[in-house]
Parts: C-alpha cells; sequence; structure tokens
C-alpha cells in the first residue's frame, strides 16, 4: 500500500511540472504580491513590502531539499499542534510528542476545523544538518550577494535559529509580526501557502502602532540571554514580538477545494488549478475573517485590508520589518523561515534591542544612535556594541 508521504510526493511532482506556466498566469493576474525572478530583484530590490523572488531554485533541487530534510531529521522529536473547532465554534488545542516524519503523516488527514500544524526550533542549524543547512542559507542570501548578515556575529547561544514549519490542510500560524523587527524569509520547499499581510498605514495615522492596538496586540518574549549576576543567573530579554488573538481565516465556504480537490484540479487543469488556489485564497468571502479581525481592518485601512501571497514549492517569499501576516494551508505543506540583518534593516533591529534593554543610568552609545547604516563593514563593531549597552543596563 503506498504510503500517504510517497502519494503526495507524486503530486507535488505533477504540480511542479506544471510551475513553468505559473509566471505567464501570475503575470496576468496582477498579483496582489508581486512575484518577480531573482535577476528582477536584485536588478531592483525591494525592501519595504513583501515580494516573492520565484522559482529561486529549481524544482528537482527544491524537492531534493525537502527529502534531505525528511530524511536527515525525520526521526527528531517535535511538538505537534492539533486543533478542533466544534460545531459552537470554539477551538481546543491538543500537543503531541513525535518524531518529525510521523507528523507528515498527521498533516495528510488534516483537514480546516481539525488541523495539524508544527513550528520547530533547533533543529535547524546543527551537527547532522551542516549541507543541508548551509544550502538552505544559501538560498535565502542569493538576495543579499556580498552583504553581511549582522545575525552572524550573535553568539550562537542567542542568534535567531531557523524553524521547520509544517501545515497540514486547513492549518492556520498566528496572527503576528516578527520580533528584533528584522527581514523574515520563508522558503517553501513543498506544497502551497497562502499569506495575508495587513499594510502598515501612513505615520501620520499611527504607523504600525496604529494596527498593534487595532489588533489588540501583546508582546511575546523571543530570545532571552541567561547573564551572571552574584552567581545567579539574570535573563535578559533581548526581542519581543507581537500577536494578536484575531484570525484572517476564521471560517470557510463548505465548498471551499479539500486538499485532495485541489490536487485532482491541478492533475486534470493546470492552469484552472492556478487560477482557482489564487482566486479562493485572495477571497475574504471564501476565507473568511473573524468578526472582530475585520473590525479591526476596518479600522486600519478601509479599502485594503490586506494583501495576499501565494507561495509555491521553490518560492523564497521576503517579509519586511512590522508587516503583520498569517498564512493558511490549503494543501499540506513543508517550508523553512529564516531570518536576516543588514544594513537596511539594522537601525530597527538596533531600536528594538534597545527599547528592551534599555537603562536611564547608562549611554547608548552614538554608533548606536544613528538612524540608518549606509556602509558594508560595520555589522561586527555595531553588534558588539549592542550586546554590550545591553549588558551593562542589565546589570547597572
Amino acid at each position: 500500500m503506498m504510503s500517504s508521504r510517497i502519494y503526495y510526493a507524486i503530486l507535488c511532482c505533477i504540480w511542479m511540472d506544471g510551475l513553468a506556466t505559473t509566471d505567464a498566469f501570475m503575470a496576468s493576474r496582477q498579483a496582489a504580491v508581486p512575484r518577480i525572478t531573482l535577476e528582477e530583484f536584485l536588478a531592483a530590490p525591494i525592501r519595504d513590502k513583501p515580494i516573492i523572488i520565484r522559482d529561486i531554485v529549481s524544482p528537482e533541487d527544491i524537492e531534493s531539499l525537502a527529502d534531505d530534510l525528511l530524511s536527515t531529521l525525520g526521526k527528531e522529536q517535535i511538538q505537534m499542534q492539533h486543533k478542533i473547532k466544534d460545531d459552537d465554534g470554539k477551538t481546543i488545542t491538543e500537543i503531541y510528542d513525535l518524531c518529525l516524519f510521523e507528523s507528515v503523516e498527521y498533516m495528510m488527514d488534516s483537514e480546516h476545523d481539525d488541523s495539524f500544524f508544527a513550528f520547530v526550533e533547533g533543529l535547524l542549524p546543527s551537527s547532522t544538518t551542516t549541507k543541508l543547512h548551509k544550502q538552505l542559507t544559501d538560498i535565502r542570501e542569493a538576495p543579499y550577494p556580498q552583504q553581511e548578515d549582522w545575525f552572524d556575529y550573535f553568539p550562537e547561544n542567542i542568534r535567531p535559529s531557523d524553524a521547520i514549519i509544517l501545515a497540514g490542510e486547513g492549518a492556520v500560524s498566528t496572527l503576528h509580526r516578527d520580533p528584533f523587527e528584522w527581514t523574515g524569509t520563508s522558503l517553501c520547499l513543498e506544497g502551497v501557502k497562502i499569506w495575508r499581510f495587513i499594510p502598515t498605514p501612513a505615520t501620520a495615522d499611527g504607523g504600525v502602532a496604529k494596527v498593534d492596538k487595532e489588533l489588540q496586540s501583546y508582546r511575546l518574549d523571543s530570545i532571552a540571554w541567561e547573564q551572571e549576576e552574584n552567581q545567579q543567573s539574570v535573563p535578559l530579554v533581548l526581542s519581543a514580538g507581537w500577536q494578536s488573538d484575531m484570525t484572517l481565516y476564521d471560517s470557510i465556504d463548505e465548498d471551499f477545494p479539500t486538499a485532495f480537490e485541489w490536487a485532482s484540479m491541478e492533475e486534470e487543469n493546470n492552469a484552472a488549478f492556478l487560477n482557482e488556489i489564487v482566486s479562493q485564497g485572495s477571497d475574504s468571502s471564501r476565507l473568511r475573517p473573524s468578526s472582530v479581525a475585520s473590525d479591526a481592518l476596518k479600522s486600519i485601512d478601509d479599502t485594503t485590508p490586506f494583501v495576499t501571497a501565494t507561495q509555491f514549492a521553490g518560492d523564497l517569499l521576503l517579509i519586511p520589518a512590522h508587516c503583520w501576516h498569517q498564512t493558511y494551508a490549503p494543501v499540506p505543506s513543508i517550508a523553512v523561515a529564516s531570518q536576516r540583518c543588514g544594513i537596511s534593516d539594522g537601525a530597527k533591529v538596533v531600536q528594538h534591542v534597545i527599547d528592551l534593554t534599555k537603562n536611564d543610568r547608562i549611554k547608548v552609545p552614538d554608533i548606536l544612535q544613528r538612524r540608518e547604516y549606509k556602509e558594508e563593514g560595520i555589522g561586527k563593531q555595531v553588534v558588539t556594541e549592542l550586546l554590550g549597552f545591553a549588558i551593562d543596563s542589565n546589570t547597572a
């Protein structure tokens, strides 16, 4: 009997063959989040809006990366979320401990109101994934040739790590914006992911603070640095993200296709599949936000409540700082989320850490007060000064 993993791999191969026609289709549709080639991005970089760099690696290579990830890390123990929505609309979340490869089997049985999801940190990088992690890093860094990633200068124990994200049909991430206010990245290895981004209003209307307020956001510490003080361990919080309990994917039309129906549609008519999955994924009458989220979106921007991206295997998505987002899985998917910090977003990351660690008794070094950084090669000095300031502020 064919396993669900092998069955899904076959379906992936089928729709990967059709990706060559995706770009002509996307161009005619004018997707909300642009899909461009790596060459187009390098010629005219986009830093302040979400962007999809399409086909950043070949279909063969992306399939190989997915296989390598599962074969290398498949036996690692992870935690998987199981979300069940009852008839009253209440959601129950259960947490299971199992190995990564077993979780893929559950993803195949996922449904909109009975879904499986895993956000796995700590496996990349590791001693067993050196080659795989380098391949993934090279892909992530391709849009930034000869540019520093300032996180490389952070001590290894507080350096942000990559995350493996597995999502079954109907799985929804939290509605959030990222800690550190970095540039986030997502490389889709298998499946399709639907993203909704909330545009940041003009500064005159409150900027991202207005979005934070309307979404009733709260902060979640993400990285804490254990410091020794008087022979006791004292945590130093360096970053904290923003999260909301609202959702942009609260309910779904009864005739919204299942993962199996999407796969069948793609196999029978690739053009129809592309049209439908992009169209229905961006249709808020088919995938409906909660009522409180809808009210919040109207308060933020009544004309453009959110913009949508449809991410396919082989696509690299770049997410700028301050950008609220949430994902939905119409079919099972595997992705790797990562982040970087360079001169374009260095000032935001520096200010983020200062805001969390500052002490009025400690002067902020001049190099940390810059509103922007323009020269490459300054990252190591900035990070050294930043971490020194954070430690001094914590112990003063």
